[in-house]
């Protein structure tokens, strides 16, 4: 089972729907369950210190944009992708993101600029020590204070929809020593974003993108 308590914190009783689904959200985005770990409404309810109906009603969600699934009985957990999904998934991404990056670097102001470059220094520190649960957490940081700054909360919720599907995997990169790598790109894209050089940027993003795809879906195959 997933370490759960980790990801998320109590929640108080209003508007328990919307807010157990944003958790729910958080807690796959931030790397809190694993291809092949799995989760239970008993579980999630306990953690967040609520009745099992929300955390039901926001699990259904979740299922129906394909990010979880039914692994046995009670249990959910992510679902195996296949290679058209994703070569699908990517593709997408390659479009969404790059125009978010875009967006975020016309709208660019020191405060962003500034917890770009922080992020950045926490993921070298992460790399450096070797935690990996704190890489990727800090690696989803880093891309969606991009893209939040593109400034369109439709384009944001295009793209949490894709990482929902595509971030559990990050940690076969992980497991595997290879995420590490994308901070050569992650340096390339904080420092394109300072100088304000949209088409450099969106071409390391790509670059980010590309490297993960191609060995997750090798990866992906032998596990």
């Amino acid at each position: 089972m997933a370490n759960l308590q980790k990801f998320m914190t109590p929640l108080r009783k209003e508007t328990l729907q919307q807010v157990v689904y944003d958790q729910l959200c958080k807690l796959i985005l931030q790397g809190g369950i694993e291809p092949g770990s799995s989760v239970t409404v008993a579980s999630l309810a306990d953690a967040l210190n609520v009745s099992p109906m929300p955390v039901r009603e926001a699990l259904s969600r979740l299922m129906a944009a394909g990010a979880l699934t039914t692994v046995s009985g009670r249990s959910m957990g992510v679902p195996k992708l296949s290679n058209a999904e994703f070569l699908d998934i990517k593709r997408v991404r390659l479009e969404t993101e790059t125009i978010a990056l875009r967006w975020a670097i016309e709208q660019r102001d020191p405060a962003f600029i500034k917890r770009v470059g922080d992020l950045f220094d926490q993921l070298v520190v992460a790399q450096k020590s070797q935690d990996n649960p704190q890489f990727i957490d800090l690696n989803y940081q880093f891309h969606f204070a991009i893209y939040e700054q593109s400034g369109s909360p439709i384009l944001l919720g295009v793209i949490q929809n894709l990482w929902l599907r595509i971030s559990p995997y990050f940690h076969l990169l992980d497991a595997r020593g290879h995420l590490n790598v994308s901070n050569e790109l992650h340096a390339e894209i904080r420092d394109y974003i300072i100088s304000g050089d949209s088409d450099n940027a969106a071409e390391a993003l790509k670059n980010d993108i590309e490297r993960a795809y191609d060995k997750l879906v090798n990866l992906a195959a032998a596990s």
